[in-house]
């Protein structure tokens, strides 16, 4: 029950996070970064932080505690394929030998198939 609600809540961290961060605007035009402000502007101080900045801090922490959770065996019940043994197969019984009383004797063979088997012995 613990791992759903997880679950339900690292994909709405997820989803929070993709919406927050496309929301917010860009620190400059692309042409500004090849100027010789590039310096204080890009890289100069944020000031005080907008509402969706604060937010995907939220989210983004959120995302990594929740994601670390996920990983642990005790929370989900799983246990890792490398501890897991593979299991062992069942040996298959070996056919009994059947015993019989009377000695097996090879079926008559005909007297065309003896012909045909040994060529030596036809006329030429």
């Amino acid at each position: 029950m613990l791992s759903y609600i997880l679950y339900t809540l690292f994909i709405l961290a997820c989803v929070v996070l993709v919406v927050v961060i496309l929301l917010q605007p860009g620190k400059s035009g692309a042409g500004d970064l090849f100027s010789s402000s590039v310096s204080s502007t890009a890289f100069g101080p944020r000031g005080t932080a907008s509402i969706l900045s604060k937010v995907t801090i939220g989210a983004a922490a959120a995302f990594m505690l929740i994601a670390l959770m996920l990983s642990l065996p005790g929370v989900t019940g799983t246990r890792s394929v490398l501890q897991s043994t593979a299991p062992e197969p069942t040996p298959v019984p070996a056919p009994s030998p059947v015993a019989s009383t009377a000695p097996v004797q090879a079926p008559a063979a005909s007297p065309a198939a003896s012909q045909a088997a040994s060529p030596a012995s036809s006329p030429k």
